[in-house]
């Protein structure tokens, strides 16, 4: 199998699946060639399962947005359309280059929505409205709050594919990370405060992972 060696001051060996299907080893410096082939061919089993795993991702004959599946067709326009049925794409696109496209839309088209959105919640739990959030290709969270000030929100552009009362949870999530940095009983009282059934919302964006790791959107690997 393809694969590429990357050295770092690692004390253990560990093994990736890329997305298009490549191997990726990083290993303890100073470890040879011989004993990284050693350790992939100890693992072919495992390697053989996840690439398989990968291999059975759907393709993109459909996408969510906001909560609702519509379908992707292929068009000869240069540009991802939305006709308010369907996505349209250029004709030709790999799936890599579909999710890229489909991706930019996602993220210019939830930029105004997002700041309405956030401010509209800030306003309902009495904060000071944080700065403008952005939203990022963050493929392992729907969001986060930091930086500068502790008050910078960001949301991954997936969070546009689920449904609204999931992106009201991620976003008062986020804005009581202004109040507690940490997930404590404290964190969680607040959130319960605004959005009382949290944790059956948290276990729909759970469903919408793996929907959306099966066509390449989330990733934790």
């Amino acid at each position: 199998m393809n694969h590429t060696v990357i050295y770092s001051d690692r004390k253990t060996v560990s093994l990736q699946i890329n997305r298009d299907g490549s191997l990726t080893v990083r290993a303890p410096r100073g470890m040879s060639r011989a004993k990284i082939e050693e350790f992939i061919s100890a693992h072919k089993g495992w390697i053989e399962k996840k690439s398989g795993e990968r291999a059975e991702r759907t393709g993109l004959d459909f996408v969510y947005y906001y909560g609702k599946k519509l379908p992707v067709c292929e068009t000869e326009e240069k540009k991802v359309g939305f006709d308010g049925e369907k996505f349209v794409v250029p004709a030709g696109l790999t799936e890599p280059q579909k999710r890229e496209a489909l991706s930019y839309f996602f993220k210019s088209s939830g930029k105004k929505y997002m700041e309405k959105k956030t401010s509209l919640w800030a306003a309902v739990m009495k904060l000071p409205a944080p700065p403008a959030p952005k939203i990022t290709g963050a493929k392992t969270r729907w969001g986060s709050c930091g930086g500068k000030g502790g008050n910078r929100i960001n949301y991954a552009y997936m969070l546009m594919m689920t449904d609204e009362e999931c992106i009201d949870y991620v976003t008062v999530h986020e804005l009581c990370h202004i109040v507690y940095k940490n997930h404590n009983a404290d964190f969680y009282a607040l959130v319960g405060k605004y959005i009382p059934d949290y944790k059956a919302r948290e276990a729909r964006l759970r469903e919408y992972e793996k929907i959306f790791t099966a066509q390449g959107f989330y990733d934790k690997d």
